[in-house]
């Protein structure tokens, strides 16, 4: 989900409440994911749950673009660090030295932060494949019982 999309909700969200219509008034067409979607909002008169995958498996492959671009971008930029401390190393400063450490920690927490974007990412692209096979799997079983009302 695209960020200004959830804050498009948030604010839906913020004005019902005050509105008074609270939990229970009408939500947004994304919000209802427990309905049969109408003919003309895509489901053509078939089953579906109206849960649509693709904001959850943009937001995967940006995450995942993210992260590689961070790490990538992580290989080099402490380097103006390396350059103080080499420069003022051995000459009875304590702050060369320090300079070294913090750069190190710093950089090691960067990636760290990396490393969980490629994470939620690959969680993401899970959730929206999971959704992706629950809905096809709910939509094979009314099939399979529409199918056999038909018969009876």
């Amino acid at each position: 989900m695209a960020w200004d999309e959830w804050e498009q909700l948030k604010a839906e969200a913020a004005e019902r409440r005050q509105n008074g219509e609270g939990a229970t008034g009408p939500a947004s067409a994304h919000m209802r994911l427990n309905h049969v979607a109408d003919a003309g909002a895509g489901g053509g008169g078939r089953p579906d749950i109206d849960i649509k995958t693709h904001g959850v498996h943009g937001a995967a492959d940006d995450t995942e673009t993210l992260s590689r671009q961070a790490m990538q971008r992580l290989s080099h930029s402490l380097d103006s660090s390396d350059e103080v401390y080499g420069a003022h190393y051995g000459y009875g400063w304590l702050s060369p030295l320090q300079l070294k450490v913090c750069a190190l920690d710093w950089e090691d927490h960067m990636v760290s932060l990396a490393k969980q974007l490629g994470d939620l990412s690959a969680k993401l692209k899970d959730s929206a494949q999971g959704y992706d096979r629950a809905d096809a799997e709910a939509e094979a079983r009314l099939h399979a019982a529409v199918q056999d009302l038909g018969k009876a």
